[in-house]
């Protein structure tokens, strides 16, 4: 008698007790947990980098290139899933920790989400936290669009921080072209159509070719957004933090404190120049 066919959710492993990434420390600590899965990231194409075999000159042969080019593509896709994650929890641990600030302008922003944004309550959405405590930062930030598109998201930080740009200069060409490459991986098959590489004039002259990442892009990408995300979150930190209510207890104010932590395994990359 044959084998029964495996469910396609069979072949999801059960959470280890060593997994370190946890959704409930995006919500605690946004920084902190975006850099350390992106060292993750990195590591693990490091030990594929160096268990592929090379040619004489050092260079990786044939096979080894191609299997590069394929885990490499997948690995920076997940690493921008994962800086999404890091700018929506941001914002939702923000827009929270926003009732504790006496002057917190709540009709401006008001203003801005119905208007500027677009956003639209999913009433499903909604629905599945019936029974549940439901953070409305977490329900907001769920709910705009715009997370792929560094102006619509210093919009959505100004809203909350009026006198400050969350992406600025140089940062913002650089993660306009990493979006765009992550949109053509992941809708595109990593092809980088005409018309794509028409939205991000630096891709220009890459139109209508494969996007192939060099063996190092991984890495050079989680280095890159150490430094935006470590300038970024201190950044807001130091316009939000001081506009809260001096009555707060150590309870209600370390929490906020722990929302702009930066860490990371690799602190030298903290520093490093976007």
């Amino acid at each position: 008698m044959p084998n029964k066919q495996k469910e396609f959710i069979d072949y999801v492993d059960t959470e280890p007790t060593w997994w370190e990434s946890k959704l409930h420390d995006y919500e605690s600590s946004p920084a902190t947990a975006f850099l350390r899965e992106c060292v993750h990231i990195a590591d693990a194409i490091g030990l594929c980098r160096r268990r592929f075999a090379r040619k004489r000159n050092g260079y990786l042969n044939r096979n080894g290139q191609d299997s590069m080019y394929r885990i490499g593509a997948a690995a920076f896709s997940s690493m921008m899933s994962h800086f999404e994650v890091y700018q929506r929890a941001l914002f939702a641990g923000m827009m929270e920790a926003s009732r504790f600030q006496p002057e917190f302008r709540l009709t401006e922003c008001c203003k801005y989400l119905e208007r500027d944004s677009n956003m639209s309550l999913d009433i499903q959405r909604l629905l599945a936290y019936r029974g549940r405590m439901a953070p409305i930062g977490h329900l907001i930030a769920d709910s705009l669009s715009g997370w792929h598109s560094r102006a619509r998201v210093n919009a959505h930080f100004k809203s909350l921080v009026p006198d400050y740009v969350f992406f600025s200069g140089k940062e913002e060409n650089q993660l306009s072209i990493l979006w765009q490459l992550r949109h053509s991986i992941v809708h595109t098959g990593g092809w980088l159509t005409h018309a794509d590489a028409q939205k991000v004039h630096f891709l220009l002259k890459l139109a209508d070719r494969p996007i192939l990442l060099s063996e190092h892009f991984v890495e050079a990408v989680a280095r890159r957004l150490h430094g935006i995300v470590d300038r970024s979150t201190k950044g807001l930190s130091s316009k939000f933090v001081p506009k809260l209510s001096l009555a707060l207890s150590p309870s209600e104010r370390d929490p906020i404190t722990a929302l702009f932590r930066v860490s990371s395994p690799r602190p030298a990359w903290l520093s490093t120049a976007a």
